[in-house]
């Protein structure tokens, strides 16, 4: 793929992923740029996702993730476990992927989860119900992630 570094691989996704919620897995790979100290370079994680439900399976993968991101949806997630109220959004600035998770009046979980491999000619939406109990396990894989890739250099934002 153009613009994908050389140890860049899409395959298959068999290996067992960094984040599942529902029917998403989210894979990191690494850094887009490892040896960047820069906050704005150093933070773009490599990511495969997909969303399969329903018959439905949408793949995408790239640079469309930074740890600031995970770290959001992570503080946020813990509010709504904290308070059983609100919203937390996984909202990267690239339009590739985008998770929100909504707190309803009975304490399930409204989920919308915005997918394409491809933002210019495509739009998939998928619209899931969960449990609340669902969210520490969420949380527990955003702090494995916080913690293999924790946010860079914030000094120089």
């Amino acid at each position: 793929m153009e613009g994908r570094p050389e140890h860049w691989h899409v395959g298959a996704m068999t290996d067992d992923p960094d984040l599942r919620f529902l029917g998403l897995s989210l894979w990191i790979d690494g850094h887009q740029f490892p040896d960047a100290d820069d906050y704005w370079d150093a933070n773009w994680l490599l990511i495969r996702a997909r969303m399969e439900t329903n018959g439905a399976r949408i793949e995408c993968n790239g640079p469309i993730l930074m740890t600031a991101d995970i770290s959001r949806f992570r503080d946020q997630l813990a509010i709504m476990v904290k308070t059983l109220k609100g919203e937390a959004a996984l909202q990267p600035l690239e339009p590739d992927l985008k998770v929100v998770l909504r707190i309803q009046s009975k304490g399930q979980v409204e989920a919308t989860v915005d997918i394409t491999p491809d933002h210019m000619t495509q739009q998939h939406s998928f619209a899931l119900d969960a449990d609340q109990t669902y969210l520490p396990a969420l949380i527990d894989s955003c702090d494995a992630l916080l913690t293999r890739f924790p946010i860079k250099n914030t000094a120089k934002i």
